[in-house]
């Protein structure tokens, strides 16, 4: 399930070719996004105008919360996509190095554990220091603690952070002990 989504908005035009590249990419990754037909809607041209210094109608333009992409290319639209919106993203469980992995464009936040007596004990978290801030600490530890439990574990939160996050919900208290 994706959640906490920024406002998306798509500018363009229904006629221009990119605008519909830009369309279909967005529906692709699920996004909802509001499409606003500048050379339709004068409201909508005024919108766009502000958001350059130049005045120009510029577009297409896609805003996601308040980060402008003028034009992007699709890499760097899932760049910025995959870090605004990390609920996006899937959790892997790299079982070899005892950690759970939420890949970010390259750079990795992770929840670390010892498995004993047949719990996973959750002793760190951790956030890359360029992506703090952003509410992928908390969206790594619900797609962690969401993963174990598919996965048919119980674990104990030792991490103080983890441990936050889990008595933030009751969702989690059959599941981890804190």
């Amino acid at each position: 399930m994706i959640k906490n989504i920024p406002e998306i908005k798509l500018y363009g035009a229904e006629g221009c070719h990119k605008t519909r590249y830009y369309q279909l990419l967005l529906e692709a990754r699920g996004l909802p996004f509001l499409f606003l037909d500048v050379e339709e809607n004068e409201e909508y041209a005024t919108e766009l105008r502000s958001l350059y210094e130049s005045g120009k109608l510029n577009f297409p333009t896609i805003t996601i919360g308040t980060k402008k992409l003028r034009n992007p290319n699709k890499e760097e639209l899932n760049k910025w996509i995959n870090k605004l919106i990390p609920s996006i993203l899937d959790i892997e469980h790299d079982k070899q190095n005892n950690q759970y992995i939420l890949d970010i464009n390259g750079a990795q936040a992770k929840v670390e554990y010892q498995l004993k007596n047949g719990k996973m004990y959750l002793n760190h978290s951790e956030v890359p220091v360029q992506l703090r801030g952003r509410g992928i600490g908390k969206e790594l530890v619900e797609k962690t603690f969401e993963k174990l439990t598919e996965e048919g574990y119980k674990a104990v939160a030792v991490c103080t952070y983890v441990r936050a996050v889990a008595s933030r919900s009751d969702k989690w208290k059959n599941i981890i002990e804190h």
